[in-house]
């Protein structure tokens, strides 16, 4: 479960991190069993069980669990605060209940819970985690649960770092081992069936360089039979061991990661340096339980929002079991159990460190894409509905163009560069492009943006050229600076330290293609 700072995200190119503090995923493509079982792999003899909860007696074990009290939000702008009340987390008929309720509640607006600035949410919950208590780097982790369901949910069963070696969220890392949101209610998936009910569970890594700079990769999963994971309990299970991970529900292997698809970046001694060997997934990971309410997910998928109507929702948790591999503790190898039939996630390798020399984004031409990116330049998505799709793609006459498709109302593409100063292109400078709509919703318009890090962005509207037809956009940086963020009152990019050099954001639907992106005296 992505929750900047403190954690918490079928894509044809890199698809990154977010503007606004969410991030979209690099999904692979669902895996479905609709009408037959999927191949089930047992797990060997291999693993010994080193920790365990069964939740059989009356209370929560303090020894086992730490229960979170704040109003935090999860950095994803949930609206639920998390509290230790028995309302929202107990034991009965052995099980844990984790139990959201729709009572507006008051407290610290920090992570940690001890700040004296207070927040007010509209809904209760709970997050239990075991950090300090029960702490694993590799293992098998089972956790038998039922989900709940309803507009707004999101419930998660997740992991974090304990130390934190590699720095702050995500460049330290976090494993989701699953998760969902909005369950039985209307699915969003593309191309589904009229009528269709939401049953989709993810499997997702975080990792990369610490938040705006993080990334994630990711599989979604539907259970045999279309068989609604709110409907009963299944069981949830992630293997980890060094330099690969695999994810199950009741022993079906549906996905695999592996080290050379994931990374981590952070400063050591003022300079960037990439983590060796598979960093970050190679320090002591904790345990997670939680059910959160709205947020940067589940509020913008699905119906949206939050339902009032479906309180309260309960996440029931059977039981949480870590094994260790008797073979090779040290690294986990020698007990995986793989099936053929899961899904390879590549994920996304380290990009290059480059350090910008003076030259870089000086006049009178710099160009951002041309075939390809420039080397300094990363191309990202803001995606918190997961409907933003972007590949580069040959066009005739033209080489490589920017293809965009957008089928929600929230998201852009956009050009992460290292933070410039761009003051320069005050005086005269433009933001030129080339534009060809394919097409679009009716009301949709076309924004185009700059921004030091959010709320400090300026926006600006351009023209929608004719259907079909290429038109070159001109935008003076000046102009575009000073109209402001049209979403922030009083705010606008910082032009001495720029983070994203151009942002293309359709406000509807819309298929574009973009090309010869530069800025220009």
């Amino acid at each position: 479960m992505n929750n900047f700072p403190y954690r918490r995200a079928v894509i044809a190119s890199a698809i990154f991190a977010a503007l606004v503090g969410c991030e979209s995923k690099i999904y692979a493509p669902i895996t479905q069993g609709p009408d037959t079982s999927s191949p089930v792999v047992r797990p060997g003899n291999g693993w010994t069980l080193v920790w365990n909860d069964e939740f059989s007696g009356e209370n929560i074990d303090s020894s086992k669990w730490n229960l979170e009290e704040n109003c935090y939000g999860g950095g994803n702008n949930e609206r639920q605060c998390y509290t230790d009340r028995e309302v929202n987390a107990f034991v009965k008929d052995g099980n844990l209940n984790i139990v959201a309720n729709d009572y507006q509640f008051t407290g610290p607006s920090d992570p940690q819970g001890v700040s004296r600035h207070m927040a007010t949410l509209p809904y209760t919950s709970a997050r239990l985690n075991s950090k300090n208590k029960g702490d694993w780097k590799y293992g098998r982790f089972e956790i038998r649960a039922k989900l709940p369901s309803g507009q707004g949910t999101w419930p998660a069963i997740w992991m974090l770092p304990t130390d934190s070696v590699y720095g702050e969220w995500a460049a330290s890392g976090e494993i989701d081992i699953v998760e969902a949101v909005n369950l039985k209610t209307p699915t969003d998936e593309l191309g589904a069936e009229p009528g269709k009910k939401e049953g989709r569970i993810h499997g997702t890594i975080h990792y990369g360089r610490q938040w705006p700079d993080n990334v994630s990769t990711a599989a979604e999963f539907e259970l045999p039979g279309h068989v609604n994971p709110a409907d009963g309990f299944h069981t949830y299970a992630l293997e980890w061991e060094e330099g690969e991970m695999r994810w199950y529900v009741d022993d079906v292997h549906y996905a695999t990661q592996r080290a050379d698809g994931w990374y981590s970046q952070y400063k050591e001694g003022g300079k960037w340096v990439t983590g060796e060997n598979d960093a970050p997934f190679n320090q002591r990971f904790h345990l997670l339980l939680n059910l959160a309410l709205g947020g940067s997910w589940a509020s913008n998928a699905n119906e949206g929002g939050v339902d009032p109507s479906i309180f309260p929702q309960t996440m029931l948790v059977d039981f949480v079991r870590v094994y260790e591999c008797a073979e090779n503790p040290q690294n986990g190898k020698g007990c995986a159990t793989v099936s053929e039939d899961a899904q390879f996630v590549a994920g996304t390798p380290a990009p290059e460190i480059i350090i910008p020399g003076p030259d870089y984004a000086t006049g009178p031409l710099f160009t951002l894409f041309d075939d390809k990116p420039d080397k300094h330049l990363r191309s990202k998505e803001y995606d918190p509905q997961f409907k933003v799709y972007t590949e580069t793609k040959a066009v005739e006459g033209r080489g490589n163009v920017l293809a965009i498709k957008k089928t929600g109302d929230v998201g852009n593409f956009y050009f992460e560069s290292p933070e410039v100063n761009l003051d320069e292109w005050m005086q005269g400078g433009e933001i030129v492009f080339d534009l060809m709509v394919e097409d679009k919703a009716p009301d949709a318009k076309i924004m185009v943006k700059v921004d030091s890090g959010w709320p400090h962005a300026s926006d600006i509207d351009v023209d929608v050229p004719p259907l079909g037809q290429w038109k070159q956009v001109r935008i003076s940086f000046a102009e575009l600076v000073e109209n402001g963020n049209r979403f922030a009152t009083d705010a606008k990019a910082n032009v001495e330290a720029i983070r994203n050099v151009f942002v293309i954001e359709p406000t509807g639907p819309m298929v574009l293609n973009i090309d010869n992106i530069r800025y220009e005296k």
